[in-house]
């Protein structure tokens, strides 16, 4: 099959083939648990053993040949060195139960009945863990990947029917099929995502077509970036505000400030001035109180203590009129 060292194109290209350095340790994948890492096991070794031209060696379609005795010592060999590799790649409490079976096809379909489950309890846990997940504290990137590779999960333990003829309708069928997945997975990405990204997700839905999941976390992250370059997530009680006055500005008790919903005034930005990245920092912060100068610590207290308490007997003072009162008040620096 060679010619000294050198290897024509067609001998790498024989199933039979080994390269001088292939070895027992070849392979090297995270070993083989048990159920609970069987499907990731399996995925990684199918990859490894098809990059080495032998995944027919454990699918059963390179078979040893009958009449050719040369092929057939070099199929044994390929397929002892097959064995090996997934022995060094299970642990060994699985490695005793397949120790003494003699083809590699056999080992795979008996680590394949063992392991490959399923069953509703899986299909459970793995929706449950779905449903579940938010993003929290997890950036754009680790929030879409922890998702994306529930999905896949998921999806892999659904069995389908082969489709054997393919037409117009069948083929439109199953772009209509992937649509709606899409769709319940855009739905899914979007819907546990902070509320600081309430404006982004509002865009994103009111395009037509929706877009895929891939360009709305293209989006987010584009978002989170510009974020981070701004400093706007430094405080989490401002973005949240902000992200519920844009959501909540319809609803809820008027702020007596400045009159808008969704805020109380014990946190209204024109009485404690706006953060350093909105538009209105350097124009407004000097008249949040209407006069060209800040308000002082005492007349903050003293306006959040006035309305507070107004509020429990039912009588709300406004933002003039508090500002009348401590005008004639001595002592106060207006």
């Amino acid at each position: 099959m060679a010619t000294g060292s050198r290897f024509s194109f067609a001998d790498m290209q024989n199933p039979l083939f080994f390269h001088p350095s292939d070895g027992p340790t070849s392979i090297c994948v995270p070993k083989l648990q048990g159920a609970s890492n069987y499907r990731a096991w399996h995925r990684s070794m199918e990859i490894q053993l098809a990059s080495k031209r032998k995944l027919g060696f454990v699918d059963g379609s390179v078979k040893k040949s009958a009449i050719d005795a040369t092929e057939a010592a070099q199929w044994e060999t390929c397929n002892n060195m097959i064995i090996s590799w997934l022995h060094s790649n299970i642990t060994d409490a699985v490695k005793r139960s397949v120790l003494f079976i003699n083809l590699a096809s056999e080992v795979w379909k008996q680590l394949e009945k063992r392991f490959m489950l399923t069953n509703g309890s899986r299909k459970y846990k793995l929706n449950k863990y779905l449903f579940s997940l938010k993003q929290n504290e997890l950036s754009v990137a680790d929030y879409y990947t922890s998702m994306s590779s529930l999905w896949k999960k998921i999806e892999s333990m659904k069995v389908l029917p082969t489709v054997s003829t393919v037409n117009e309708e069948i083929t439109a069928l199953l772009k209509a099929i992937e649509t709606i997945k899409e769709e319940v997975r855009l739905f899914q990405f979007l819907n546990d995502f902070n509320e600081v990204y309430g404006a982004q997700r509002i865009e994103l839905l009111m395009l037509s077509p929706l877009p895929t999941v891939e360009v709305a976390c293209a989006a987010f992250q584009q978002e989170e970036s510009q974020r981070e370059a701004l400093n706007v997530s430094a405080e989490t009680e401002v973005a949240a505000m902000y992200s519920l006055g844009y959501v909540e500005k319809r609803t809820g008790t008027p702020c007596t400030a400045c009159g808008v919903k969704g805020h109380l005034s014990s946190k209204c930005w024109t009485i404690h001035g706006y953060p350093k990245w909105h538009y209105k920092h350097n124009r407004n912060n000097s008249k949040a109180n209407g006069s060209g100068k800040k308000w002082s610590g005492d007349k903050i207290k003293m306006v959040n203590a006035a309305q507070s308490s107004g509020g429990e007997q039912g009588v709300v003072f406004s933002l003039q009129q508090l500002q009348q009162f401590l005008a004639m008040m001595p002592g106060t620096v207006s």
